[in-house]
């Protein structure tokens, strides 16, 4: 099966890539999404998430917002301005504080281009306090603020976060698909912690929440030469979506996996790739031990009104022992036909 609208970001013209498994249909996916097989995903369709603290529908919300797929608009002309956000946490931890931020330009296949700017929250940062999260003690976790100039806007941009203190506390997480439009708008139309833009949330992950998730999906620990790959379903309003299925080019360890609906801990449950669920109301994804050094695609597939459909598809690389992040939201202005 090949989903509706697949001719974007050069799907119209794609072979597989080197190294890419499976390469044919399969029973367990048998979706060709860009030259990627993707399990096919439950015919009850997807469903924009609500009742969330973060990316959720406004109440009473219920129709995914899915016309960049076809009108993505177009590529403005780059313009230096200042990024604003805050670094959120993944799970555990409770101050975001120590948390390098390093931007850079996104390069050919997915690679780390040249360096943008560089900041590292401290105890001095302002930080917004949230205390919905189980995790957070009684007066709350501080989330650090940050603010870089001349961050170039209409530019693909991968920002990573690491930990600044050299203590292990916080993990390697390279974070793609950010890509600031000209007039400047905020990314997360849906969280509530972006007032004003242009504004971005990175997260920061805990270095004992890899092997957590690594532990809870294959029983193991990740191989420190390869990596992680997590992320998230959106629409295109940057609201979550349930009901998507996601998969790889390249190979991975055990199935793609789907975490469950506890937004404050979340953690992996086999249940809903082994059912075909696919992603729950969090829209989180992740496969581990990836290949490093090479171009990975992942790609989201739903069923919207009866017609199947790619929801999302993106190229990244993957660092040894490091967590690449990637939010699918929809078709960017920067992906079109060849």
């Amino acid at each position: 099966m090949t989903p509706a609208d697949n001719d974007y970001g050069g799907c119209g013209s794609c072979t597989f890539a080197a190294g890419a498994t499976p390469t044919t249909c399969t029973s367990a996916r048998s979706v060709n999404a860009c030259c990627d097989y993707v399990q096919s995903p439950p015919s009850t369709g997807i469903t924009l998430s609500s009742n969330l603290h973060y990316f959720s529908a406004p109440p009473g919300d219920t129709t995914p917002d899915l016309g960049c797929l076809t009108s993505p608009g177009t590529v403005g002309t780059p313009a230096m301005v200042t990024l604003t956000g805050y670094v959120k946490l993944f799970a555990n931890g409770d101050d975001s504080q120590g948390v390098k931020i390093d931007i850079f330009k996104e390069g050919t296949d997915g690679a780390l281009g040249a360096s943008v700017a560089t900041y590292t929250t401290t105890t001095m940062d302002p930080s917004v306090v949230e205390t919905w999260s189980s995790q957070c003690p009684t007066a709350g976790c501080n989330l650090r603020e940050f603010s870089i100039p001349d961050v170039p806007s209409n530019t693909k941009l991968i920002i990573q976060t690491s930990d600044a203190t050299g203590s292990g506390l916080w993990g390697d997480v390279y974070d793609y698909n950010i890509f600031i439009t000209d007039p400047p708008a905020k990314f997360g139309t849906a969280d509530s912690n972006c007032k004003t833009g242009p504004c971005y949330n990175p997260i920061a992950v805990a270095a004992t929440d890899i092997n957590s998730v690594a532990a809870a999906a294959i029983g193991a620990s990740i191989n420190p030469t390869q990596g992680v790959l997590a992320g998230e379903v959106h629409d295109c309003g940057d609201i979550r979506l349930s009901g998507a299925t996601v998969d790889t080019d390249q190979p991975h360890e055990g199935p793609m996996f789907y975490f469950d609906d506890t937004e404050d801990d979340p953690l992996p449950d086999d249940t809903r790739q082994a059912s075909d669920e696919g992603t729950s109301s969090l829209g989180l994804f992740g496969a581990l031990d990836l290949p490093t050094g090479v171009p990975v695609r992942i790609s989201a597939t739903g069923f919207y009104q009866g017609k199947l459909t790619l929801l999302g598809t993106y190229v990244v690389q993957i660092f040894p022992g490091a967590v690449t992040a990637l939010s699918l939201r929809g078709r960017g202005a920067f992906q079109t036909s060849p």
